[in-house]
């Protein structure tokens, strides 16, 4: 029997509540899906806490793979530096090497805009920027006041295993 069919038998197990006519089928098949279902939350359970295992294993895998990742991209941008550096020192914008071409070339887009002190900026350039109170939103439904715009959700709900 899987949790499915238990759930199935729960509304089984209800509808024999509900019959005043057989109190012993009641208390028979309620002794029945207590067995069943700790027995089988016990198999799910294991393979819950096998299947937690193999996700934190993969974390600590992820977190190894970015740190290789993140040494070879500042590698390549400490070499690609140093070959900038050269061929300025030695005047060139373009170097011809085997089956490559290194140019030199301006990045594209705009040009990076730099301002070192905000606190110096006039008001007229800069934005504003409007959202939602949420905590004052929140306080205001709580002391009672009913907003039109917003409301206040159940919170959710999650099974613990210890």
């Amino acid at each position: 029997m899987t949790l499915y069919d238990i759930q199935g038998e729960y509304l089984r197990l209800y509808e024999l509540a509900t019959n005043e006519e057989d109190p012993q089928a009641f208390l028979d098949t309620l002794e029945s899906l207590n067995a069943d279902l700790a027995e089988k939350s016990a198999g799910y359970v294991s393979v819950i806490k096998q299947l937690d295992m193999e996700s934190d294993e993969c974390d600590k895998v992820i977190e190894a793979f970015k740190r290789k990742k993140e040494v070879r991209q500042n590698n390549i941008k400490r070499m690609k530096e140093a070959l900038l550096g050269a061929m300025d020192i030695a005047g060139l914008t373009e170097i011809q090497a085997g089956n490559y071409t290194l140019k030199i070339a301006k990045n594209g887009g705009k040009a990076p805009l730099e301002i070192p002190d905000e606190s110096l900026v006039p008001e007229r350039f800069m934005k504003i920027k409007y959202e939602p109170d949420k905590e004052l939103i929140r306080k205001t439904i709580e002391d009672g006041t009913d907003l039109p715009f917003a409301e206040i959700k159940e919170r959710g709900r999650r099974l613990t295993i210890k």
